[in-house]
């Protein structure tokens, strides 16, 4: 995925328990997949931004996730088509938004909304954005 013009894309993910001492596993699960870990809060959000940064710098940024995704996935008994669901997790939704400077064309981003809710959005709510 490349950014061509300004718009604006709605990123999805959670972040759930699933026993480590520290940390806790989390996954962007829309519409770029890139998994994660981090300590209690603002894990998704540091996913999103990363996600972000490499666009605005040009990068081609895969969609799916890596094959070292799907080993640690397998190895943890995890299903990645599932992430949306879980229902004991927060899911996070940040909507970025891309613009362009004038002057140098650099591109840049900025959250244009964020929400979080425990458990996974409604289908009508999916829809939105």
């Amino acid at each position: 995925m490349r950014i061509h013009e300004p718009c604006k894309i709605v990123f999805r993910g959670c972040q759930w328990d699933d026993g480590w001492e520290y940390d806790a596993p989390c996954a962007v699960y829309a519409p770029i997949r890139r998994y994660g870990y981090g300590g209690n809060s603002c894990s998704i959000d540091d996913l999103v931004d990363s996600i972000c940064g490499d666009l605005a710098e040009g990068k081609d940024v895969p969609r799916d996730w890596t094959p070292a995704d799907f080993k640690e996935f397998e190895w943890r008994g995890w299903s990645p088509s599932g992430f949306s669901r879980r229902r004991r997790a927060v899911h996070v939704e940040i909507v970025s938004q891309f613009l362009q400077e004038p002057l140098d064309g650099e591109w840049y981003w900025n959250v244009a909304s964020r929400r979080e809710q425990e458990g996974p959005f409604s289908a009508a709510k999916t829809q939105r954005g």
